[in-house]
């Protein structure tokens, strides 16, 4: 990553976890360890004085608990991912824009996969205006009776499907009782946009624009099935715009 590394901050009160967190943030590149925080008060002291792009945290903490500290910090132009053995406060976590939730104990493998997302946010945030970077996180959807938080940057496209949408992520799909045009205000126009009454796509993933015979267009998709998509008239114009074509 170009503007590699990132700073961290690691607040964690046991000392076995806070140094297996510092080997795994020193096996990452990508990431320099700036700052060690052993309870809540210094936390919270260490972020009013210096700006970190990451911030692991613990939640129970010494003197003041890791939420309090996520719910005065959370619209800073920080990423926090909460490392807890409970699962308890994932949803107001993600509710409060935590990039992940990751529950103890977890794998360097699992806490790779975690960092990979947030230098994805850590990246979009550097093209986004600081008033703006905490609304481009996350889409939150209702699904099979769950709440999920599905990050912009895994959504390829979305589907609509009768009265219900179908979110296309890289990881798998959901399908929400949403109509395509509700799903459609809830996403930032910069990053995703109507290609067809059908469909919206996240213009990150498209790899191609080809005009038919007909004079009708399909795109296709920087993903595993390379997804071919039709683009209605009504939106070619506004789609090339878009890719700067």
């Amino acid at each position: 990553m170009e503007s590699a590394p990132y700073s961290v901050l690691i607040i964690e009160d046991e000392y076995p976890a806070r140094m297996l967190m510092m080997d795994y943030v020193m096996n990452c590149p990508e990431l320099k360890l700036a700052g060690i925080a052993e309870s809540g008060d210094k936390a919270n002291t260490l972020l009013n004085e210096k700006k970190f792009d990451l911030v692991f945290m613990d939640i129970n903490l010494p003197v003041l608990n890791g939420m309090d500290i996520l719910r005065s910090n959370h619209s800073k132009s920080t990423f926090f991912i909460i490392t807890t053995a409970y699962s308890e406060h994932a949803v107001e976590a993600f509710d409060l824009d935590a990039t992940d939730y990751l529950l103890k104990p977890f794998s360097f493998e699992r806490f790779r996969k975690s960092v990979e997302k947030a230098l994805r946010f850590l990246q979009e945030s550097k093209q986004t205006s600081p008033n703006d970077i905490q609304t481009q996180i996350h889409l939150k959807i209702q699904s099979d009776s769950a709440v999920f938080l599905l990050p912009y940057p895994d959504i390829q496209f979305i589907s609509a499907n009768n009265k219900s949408c179908v979110i296309h992520t890289t990881q798998k799909d959901y399908e929400t009782p949403k109509l395509l045009k509700e799903i459609e205000e809830k996403l930032p126009t910069n990053q995703f946009i109507r290609i067809h009454k059908g469909f919206l796509v996240n213009l990150s993933y498209v790899a191609s624009l080809r005009y038919d015979k007909g004079g009708s267009y399909t795109i296709q998709l920087k993903n595993e099935d390379e997804t071919t998509l039709p683009v209605g008239r009504s939106y070619a114009q506004s789609l090339k715009e878009a890719l700067k074509l």
